[in-house]
């Protein structure tokens, strides 16, 4: 990375800034996942090298400038993972998950003594579904949450009955925020089920782009019969292929 960077390197890396990387770091961290997802081992070591060429590329940057090397990076990262695993590398002991969760968020607070409120340090750019949870479970710490999963499937049904009086005034604002708060409380009932509303979208997605190729596929096909290409009964076929 440091001969790529350099007079002699290539042009388009020299060229390359923290902030003209930041798209194609996001894409790489979806690559990954959807790898992960596939259970594609090859492709899981292709997609983590590529990350790691990121973590690389900004190290370097930042090192150019005076700021830290990789090799900080790699410092700050050991300490860490001592300092927030005192059950691991210290005297204090959790037996648990949820009592490493709580050692977590206290050692959290200690690192961060700056942060004034709870919701302090939810990135900005977190897709829409991953922050409307993170923000529920956050809000949860305080009590603001429901007692269960009854009240945000209640709130769902509420939502849609003024999505449907929004959309009978024509009220493009009012419809666009009624969406939102229909969302937000999906995002609300599946929390509290246990799922995850990003992966369970990702997934029906998923599905639903396997079914409309496969019909895509079908209409494509002369040697099908004319009359069989009703969408509905192709649609049919695609969910029992792609159930």
């Amino acid at each position: 990375m440091t001969i790529l960077r350099s007079p002699q390197g290539c042009p388009w890396d020299r060229e390359q800034t923290h902030r003209s990387l930041k798209t194609k770091l996001i894409e790489e961290c979806y690559e990954l996942l959807e790898a992960i997802d596939q259970e594609d081992q090859f492709s899981m070591k292709e997609e983590l090298a590529d990350i790691l060429l990121h973590v690389l590329f900004h190290a370097q940057i930042a090192q150019e400038e005076g700021n830290f090397s990789f090799w900080d990076v790699l410092d700050y990262l050991s300490a860490k993972l001592i300092r927030r695993h005192p059950h691991v590398f210290g005297s204090q002991s959790a037996s648990t998950t949820d009592e490493v969760y709580k050692n977590w968020e206290k050692i959290k607070k200690e690192e961060k003594p700056d942060r004034e409120s709870l919701f302090d340090g939810i990135p900005i750019y977190l897709p829409a579904l991953i922050k409307a949870m993170k923000l529920q479970s956050k809000a949860s710490k305080i009590n603001l949450d429901w007692k269960d999963s009854q009240g945000p499937l209640s709130k769902i049904q509420e939502e849609l009955s003024e999505i449907q009086e929004a959309c009978k005034e024509k009220n493009e604002e009012k419809i666009k925020k009624e969406i939102g708060d229909l969302l937000f409380s999906v995002v609300n009932f599946s929390r509290l089920l246990g799922i995850d509303p990003e992966e369970a979208l990702a997934e029906s997605s998923l599905i639903f782009e396997k079914r409309c190729r496969f019909i895509e596929q079908e209409l494509k096909n002369d040697s099908y019969p004319e009359a069989s290409k009703d969408l509905d009964k192709l649609w049919q076929k695609a969910k029992e292929k792609y159930p």
